[in-house]
């Protein structure tokens, strides 16, 4: 055996000497290869092997860089490089096993939050990514016990000329690979690189560490100035929106509610397939029902959001664009930005404006954000009194009752927003409120989901009956809805039957809207599908309050024709009133067509006039985003504000 392993060291020894390369490198190639194939098994992606091999490359020149450092430097350079490239595949992997999709460098200006969501982050942990950093004190020990001294031997014998051929021809192959590589995917799918639809197709196209390398790039070039858009682009914009006025005449819903107080309740990870759902007999949502039949149902609204999770349900609800191609939060991505949103037009219109969340509002940066759309008074968890705590924060009935005497005292008429939390990943609320007997679901994740979305249910049962008390109810328009859905994996839904025939079938969120002004629709079920960004535009339809001059991409709920309809996703994805058409990579290529409520597949091609025009919808709103455009239009002009 002695033998063998002398044998074995001899001839490692010598390959590596002959190619002039050091042998904790090439070992840590072989773990990364074998780290990376974990990484695209645990996230389901699959890729090209040209794509795998310049990953590598790209690694080996890290590594290398060592070489310019003096000799003592070396091992721990190589070492925090290691660490660090683990440290990336183990975030990634960690970000998609909830948002599914990857992280980038935006996100880093959010991760002073990562304290605040660490039973999240705790939760969503696999065992199988400690073998990310598995080889650390593996290198650590083979380099004091016997690599140390293979790589002297090594270094005496190897002629310098073949060192600095490899350390030359790698960088080489590197950058030649790399051109070929990204030159043969912008030919097969012109403008991905530009487009962004999706950091997942980028990730799967350029390779994990090539990605990340194109995002700082991008990021950089974000931060270093606002995005100078073209004439042709504005005028694009122009003439977009323009068309779309054309669409929008008044019809006999219009004003409706003018004069009346609004107010708007965005439920934390309420999902669509909860509402009338019952488990051993018992209505996991029953107030939200009893809403639902004396107010006007909309099963069909989906969740628009992205990155941004509750800040882009916010986002796409207040202002009416799309979530941004950009990783990150709107919130802190856009925190500069002009925005013509539905509270600063409001408050043009003499209303009141209130914004509240019963946690810090440093979180999402909503305390300079919502400022910045226009709400006058915002109040957070520093701001409200003490009471129960259950999760994150104040519990949402103690909220919803300190928000009652709030809007009691609020000049008239006025626009509340209020944002509740207590239903909030990773679910785990107090046996004391854990009120449904769940039988077998009992302690699995599902079943956490149900206990806590009752327990929200039944504090959103609170809130109408102090509306109903203090004459709020009827002299109001009452938004409910979801501000994205539960991440509740499909194993978990599964348990109840649910099985879906195409992705995002079950992608929507509760939608119900109550008025006593609309006696006649209350009551109803609304078939037309709908999303996050329509809720501005209806708002200000049954206030009577014209859109003209207002840049909403969303469409109104009420007296707009149904065949005209077009929900699109952040992705590419669209549903309209017949048809859904899915992407998960943005691509037309990778998309799938089906019959909206059957699930019947049906040809892609016949798809591709209303792909374009998603993906116009999301260019253009890219170009309000990036360009800040809202000043330039007129959107939020001096006089105005």
């Amino acid at each position: 055996m002695r033998e063998w392993r002398k044998r074995l060291s001899k001839l490692l020894s010598s390959v590596v000497c002959l190619a002039g390369v050091r042998l904790d490198i090439v070992l840590l190639l072989l773990a990364f290869a074998c780290k990376m194939w974990l990484f695209y098994r645990l996230v389901g992606m699959g890729v090209a092997a040209s794509t795998f091999v310049i990953s590598l490359l790209a690694i080996a020149c890290l590594l290398l860089c060592g070489n310019l450092l003096p000799r003592a430097w070396r091992f721990p350079y190589v070492l925090l490089a290691d660490a660090g490239l683990s440290l990336v595949l183990f975030i990634d992997t960690l970000y998609h096993s909830y948002f599914h999709d990857v992280t980038s460098v935006s996100l880093l200006r959010q991760i002073g939050q990562l304290g605040e969501i660490r039973e999240s982050i705790v939760s969503l942990t696999n065992v199988a990514y400690a073998f990310y950093f598995l080889d650390l004190p593996l290198l650590i020990v083979a380099y004091r016990w016997k690599l140390k001294r293979v790589m002297l031997r090594c270094r005496d014998r190897a002629a310098k000329p073949a060192r600095r051929l490899a350390a030359l021809v790698l960088p080489v192959l590197l950058l030649v690979g790399t051109v070929i590589h990204v030159e043969r995917t912008v030919s097969e799918v012109p403008g991905f690189l530009h487009a962004r639809y999706s950091n997942k197709a980028l990730l799967q196209a350029l390779g994990i560490y090539h990605y990340h390398a194109y995002d700082a790039y991008q990021y950089t070039t974000l931060a270093l100035g606002t995005k100078q858009v073209a004439s042709s682009e504005l005028a694009d914009v122009r003439r977009w929106f323009a068309e779309q006025q054309s669409k929008l005449q008044p019809g006999p819903l219009f004003g409706r509610a003018k004069g009346q107080n609004v107010i708007v309740v965005q439920v934390e990870s309420l999902q669509g397939f909860v509402v009338g759902l019952t488990v051993n007999g018992q209505e996991v949502t029953p107030h939200l029902n009893r809403l639902m039949r004396e107010g006007l149902a909309f099963p069909h609204y989906y969740d628009q959001t992205h990155h941004g999770r509750t800040s882009d349900g916010e986002f796409t609800s207040l202002v009416s664009l799309y979530p941004s191609s950009i990783a990150g939060s709107i919130y802190f991505n856009f925190a500069e930005n002009e925005f013509d949103a539905l509270p600063k037009i409001l408050k043009q219109h003499g209303y009141a404006t209130l914004s509240a969340h019963a946690y810090t509002g440093a979180f999402w940066n909503r305390a300079v954000m919502h400022r910045n759309l226009g709400f006058e008074q915002s109040l957070f968890s520093e701001d409200l009194k003490p009471g129960k705590t259950i999760g994150w924060g104040l519990s949402d009935e103690d909220f919803f009752t300190q928000m009652s005497e709030k809007m009691e005292r609020l000049p008239r008429p006025f626009f509340a927003f209020l944002i509740t939390l207590s239903n909030h990943h990773p679910y785990e609320l107090p046996p004391a409120y854990q009120t449904l007997d769940l039988g077998e679901l009992e302690g699995t994740f599902l079943g956490h989901y149900l206990q806590s979305v009752h327990y929200t249910d039944q504090a959103l049962g609170r809130l109408i009956e102090l509306l109903k008390t203090n004459g709020l109810y009827d002299s109001s328009i009452l938004v409910v809805y979801g501000d994205h859905d539960a991440g509740i994996p499909q194993a978990e839904l599964q348990k109840l039957g649910i099985e879906p025939k195409y992705e995002r079938e079950y992608d929507k969120v509760p939608m119900v809207l109550y008025s006593s002004a609309l006696s006649e629709l209350n009551g109803t079920v609304q078939q037309q599908v709908s999303g996050h960004l329509d809720l501005a535009p209806t708002l200000l339809y049954l206030l009577g309050i014209s859109q003209e001059g207002h840049y909403f991409m969303g469409q109104r709920l009420f007296d707009f024709p149904d065949a005209e309809r077009l929900v699109v996703f952040r992705d590419g994805s669209y549903v309209t009133q017949e048809h859904a058409f899915i992407t998960q990579t943005g691509l037309f290529e990778d998309g799938r067509y089906y019959e909206r409520i059957s699930g019947r597949p049906l040809d892609p091609q016949a798809a591709r006039e209303q792909f374009l025009a998603a993906q116009e919808r999301l260019r253009l709103s890219d170009l309000m985003l990036e360009g800040d455009l809202y000043p330039v239009l007129g959107g939020v002009s001096e006089e105005r504000r």
